[in-house]
């Protein structure tokens, strides 16, 4: 039972900051771009799945660095973040999908 999430976290951690690098990149390079004016929502939700991913993935890395590092006994202060990071793939998997209608491929003409 403890197996899989602990296989699983990594994993997502390792696709989010990926995620999170590209994103950013690929809108500066043109190859992404936001919904327009007439979508403040989904502008809106896009922007704020970003946030709560960076915002996410930066504390839960923190906290286990924190827990692994600085704490008496180590597995009980990682197994108090046990809910933080089952909770993750979540995140991610939502974040991703926000991203996959907000998030459109600039069109090439010509």
């Amino acid at each position: 039972m403890i197996l899989l999430p602990a296989l699983l976290v990594p994993i997502v951690f390792c696709m989010a900051l990926v995620r999170l690098y590209r994103i950013p990149a690929r809108l500066a390079r043109g190859q992404l771009h936001l919904p327009g004016r007439a979508r403040h929502g989904l502008l809106l939700l896009t922007v704020l799945a970003y946030a709560v991913l960076l915002g996410w993935t930066v504390g839960l890395a923190g906290a286990l660095l924190h827990a692994l590092l600085s704490a008496a006994e180590p597995l009980r202060a990682v197994l108090a973040l046990w809910g933080w990071m089952l909770a993750y793939p979540m995140v991610y998997f939502l974040a991703a999908w926000v991203f996959f209608h907000g998030l459109k491929p600039t069109t090439k003409s010509g």
